[in-house]
């Protein structure tokens, strides 16, 4: 196999994946992003929208708009950061309960998957896919 053809599964596997949680949001009743600011946060349990934005590769008016309308529904808040214009996105208590009703499902799912692969599998895919995206962030940013 060459690397064209390495290429195209890597990316068609990685693009899979993307759609599989999209299609479980949709699923849910929220869009893909709208899942994956919860995730971040349910997994961060509170930081900026630019650290979301950064650590999850989703644009950073998207993020501002999913966390304008989980504001509104009364899941999150804001509290001080750092500096005088940081603010941490938080969960209220009713956001807890809805990421947790709305996660739970999900994290089971993917519990379910690495139980599967096994450790020795998954151990590997953790190397690899850090392997690639280091290699791959130095080859962009050198342009």
């Amino acid at each position: 196999m060459n690397t064209r053809q390495q290429m195209e599964l890597i990316n068609t596997y990685m693009c899979q994946s993307t759609a599989l949680y999209g299609e479980w949001a949709r699923r849910h009743g929220m869009s893909y992003n709208m899942f994956m600011v919860l995730y971040a946060l349910d997994m961060a349990g509170q930081c900026t929208q630019k650290q979301i934005s950064e650590s999850w590769m989703i644009p950073k008016q998207t993020v501002n708009t999913v966390i304008k309308d989980l504001e509104r529904r009364g899941y999150l808040c804001f509290a001080a950061g750092q500096g005088q214009r940081e603010k941490l996105v938080c969960f209220t208590e009713a956001g807890r309960t809805f990421a947790k009703e709305t996660l739970e499902e999900m994290y089971q799912m993917e519990d379910r998957v690495l139980e599967r692969m096994g450790p020795e599998l998954c151990e590997m895919m953790l190397k690899s896919e850090r392997a690639f995206a280091e290699a791959f962030a130095g080859e962009v940013r050198r342009g």
